[in-house]
């Protein structure tokens, strides 16, 4: 076939993009910006978020939320400008796509990504489970009998799931429950506390810097926000997020632990030898891999570049088209 191949993983936060023999092209925010009087002219991803900055007439919309369709058109805006980046706006053959998407996404919105493809154009389009992508895109081989297990932890959502023989013997998805639940408490926190509005950038560093899960030293990190108005600064230590931290991490272990208890032997003895592997932005909360590893007794890893572990698994899973139309259902 002379169409492209293009893979997209579609996430709360942010959309990655990428084309068969031409690697990772898109990783930006899963944003859409229309601005009054010009709605057949939105913006998308980075160049929303500086119309916004600059023209606060610009309304922005996040097509998904907790990795569900939140917005039916804001997402097949979204979906046609990925596309139309990836293979342009005048094109003789039509590409083939495979989209990563929420393991637990209900049927009626996979029809309407389906749809939001080929309606930009897509020649054939697959819907693939973030868990599998992940999977595949962290070097897991999942066409054999043995056992693999991964955690997915997005911005909005938390997939987890036990692997094998190309499909999934026992999983579940935390809806709700990823990087952005945990961005909400420590900012409530802040606010409730102490009376400080803290701008989401400041709280994502806090995050980055600060918090750690599991027995550390202690850290402390000065930030400023605004009280009644006023610029003030206040001194955070990371024990003072450590109930944010700790709820976070309770229900992803809970999450791991029953799925476990539904895995066969066989494939836990698997999976004890080559370990959980996490994926996503939320594996990269410092002490998550011990902490799961401490509360399952599983051996438990990140992956060296757990970002792109889902959209690696759609470049992957374009190379065998033919196994996604023997498993996946929504197919067009």
């Amino acid at each position: 076939m002379l169409g492209k191949k293009v893979g997209i993983d579609l996430g709360t936060a942010t959309v990655r993009m990428t084309v068969k023999g031409e690697g990772v092209l898109t990783s930006e925010p899963a944003l859409v910006g229309v601005r009054p009087g010009e709605p057949t002219a939105p913006l998308i991803g980075i160049g929303a978020l500086e119309a916004a900055s600059d023209d606060e007439t610009v309304r922005l919309y996040r097509p998904l939320q907790s990795g569900s369709v939140a917005d039916p058109v804001a997402v097949r805006t979204l979906i046609h400008a990925v596309i139309t980046r990836a293979v342009g706006r005048q094109r003789i053959f039509k590409p083939d796509i495979v989209m990563a998407v929420m393991s637990g996404l209900p049927g009626d919105q996979r029809r309407a990504l389906l749809e939001a493809a080929m309606l930009a154009g897509a020649r054939t389009a697959y819907l693939l489970d973030a868990t599998i992508a992940a999977a595949m895109g962290a070097g897991m081989q999942l066409g054999g009998a043995n056992g693999h297990m991964v955690v997915d932890v997005g911005a909005g959502k938390t997939d987890i799931a036990v692997l094998a023989m190309e499909g999934t013997i026992a999983g579940r998805t935390l809806s709700g429950h990823g990087g952005q639940r945990l961005h909400a408490c420590i900012t409530e926190h802040l606010r409730v506390a102490h009376g400080l509005e803290v701008p989401a950038h400041v709280v994502e560093d806090l995050i980055a810097s600060l918090v750690r899960v599991g027995p550390h030293e202690e850290r402390r990190r000065e930030i400023a926000g605004l009280q009644d108005d006023v610029e003030r600064s206040l001194t955070v230590t990371s024990s003072e997020l450590a109930p944010c931290v700790e709820a976070h991490v309770r229900e992803i272990a809970q999450a791991v632990d029953a799925v476990l208890a539904e895995t066969p032997g066989t494939l836990l003895d698997d999976i004890r030898r080559e370990g959980i592997v996490l994926c996503g932005g939320g594996a990269r909360l410092e002490g998550l891999d011990h902490a799961l590893a401490t509360s399952s007794g599983f051996p438990t890893h990140v992956d060296g570049e757990p970002t792109l572990c889902a959209v690696r698994g759609t470049g992957y899973a374009l190379d065998n088209l033919d196994v996604l139309k023997r498993n996946f259902l929504y197919i067009r």
